[in-house]
């Protein structure tokens, strides 16, 4: 089966307007990308809800080595890893690591799929729930966006590294 890049414009949980405000991480010195208060209140342990005064205002740290998870440079509040209920994935090095938080897809399970079969059916698959309305990424994603870029790029890389041309180790 053909691995079908998936467009995730054609999605109605990817076609939520996004800020495109950023905004500076202080421990990296990279852009975050602003989140919605849901995906903070959803995603941060209770004890952390105490020291934020307003949701409102974070960002999402993308960098993978930087600890930091969310922040708030006008407030001086910064999330870590730590304080964050879930695995936060493009900041993990060891299995498992989410690509998809709604649908239960890790990088881990998508390899192990394309050293099988040759291809990922995560794209398709997530595609259809999707189109079903049944995606939360809001709420379960930290970054508070769809994860079909991520999940495109996790299936492109597993294809260079476990695809047929590739040795089979």
């Amino acid at each position: 089966m053909p691995d079908k890049k998936i467009n995730q414009s054609e999605h109605t949980c990817c076609n939520i307007p996004v800020s495109g405000d950023t905004s500076i991480c202080k421990e990296c010195g990279n852009k975050g990308k602003s989140v919605k208060q849901i995906t903070l209140k959803s995603l941060v342990k209770e004890p952390k809800h105490k020291v934020i005064k307003s949701f409102d205002g974070f960002y999402f740290c993308e960098t993978p080595n930087c600890q930091v998870v969310y922040f708030n440079n006008e407030e001086q509040v910064y999330l870590h890893k730590e304080d964050i209920k879930v695995r936060v994935g493009i900041k993990e090095t060891k299995n498992p690591i989410p690509v998809c938080y709604c649908f239960r897809w890790t990088s881990g399970r998508i390899f192990n799929q394309i050293k099988q079969f040759e291809y990922s059916t995560a794209g398709q698959e997530i595609s259809v729930k999707v189109k079903a309305g049944e995606c939360v990424c809001e709420i379960k994603n930290p970054s508070g966006r769809c994860c079909l870029v991520e999940v495109n790029k996790i299936v492109k890389r597993g294809i260079e590294l476990y695809g047929k041309n590739q040795s089979k180790n």
